[in-house]
Order: C-alpha cells, then structure tokens, then sequence
C-alpha cells in the first residue's frame, strides 16, 4: 500500500465522520422528538385515565403504556437510529486510526 493511497483513504474516511456527525444530528433531533412526544401521550393517557374513574390507580400506567405503544416504538427506532450512527462514528475514528498509523509508517520509510 502506498502513501498516497492511505492518504486518500484518510481523506475519505474525514469526509465519513463529517457525513456521520450530521447524521447524528439529525438522529439525535427526531430522538428528542420521539422522546417528548411519548412523554407528552403517556402524560395526556394518564391524565385522561385517572380523570375517568374506571380504572384502579395501580394499573394506570400499565394501561396508558399499552395506549402509547406506537409512539414508545417510534422512540425505540429513533433510540437505535441514533445509537447506530454513534456506533459508525466510533467504527470510522477507528478506521482513521489504523490508516495514520500506516501512513505514519510509510513516511517514517
């Protein structure tokens, strides 16, 4: 493997974090989203239960949970949405790593 090759391969893999690094961005937004819309359905069920009356006080939770499951999927997808691009972010820097070592070895020839 030649310098300019790692180099170039260097080069792409920079321009991949950068790639990575918005991506997590944007997980990280449409993660807050899922979060906050769950909490504010799991906090309108409950709220709804309760003022209903039909429903013992210990399995409201239970209830409202089963009302919002959609959205608790949406919030696990965007969950490991997110921590897939942290993941690939960590991949990449590691890929970076071993090529400047190369390439710091092929210099040093």
């Amino acid at each position: 493997m030649e310098g300019i090759e790692v180099a170039k391969r260097i080069e792409r893999i920079i321009s991949e974090i950068g790639k990575s690094r918005r991506q997590i961005e944007e997980k990280g937004i449409a993660r807050a989203k899922a979060i906050s819309n769950y909490d504010k359905r799991m906090g309108i069920a409950i709220v709804t239960l309760r003022d209903e009356g039909k429903y013992p006080v210990t399995i409201i939770e239970k209830i409202a949970k089963k009302l919002c499951c959609e959205d608790r999927y949406d919030l696990e997808v965007a969950e490991s949405g997110y921590r897939a691009c942290l993941s690939n972010l960590s991949a990449l820097i590691a890929q970076l790593n071993g090529y400047q070592s190369i390439f710091k070895h092929l210099d040093s020839m």
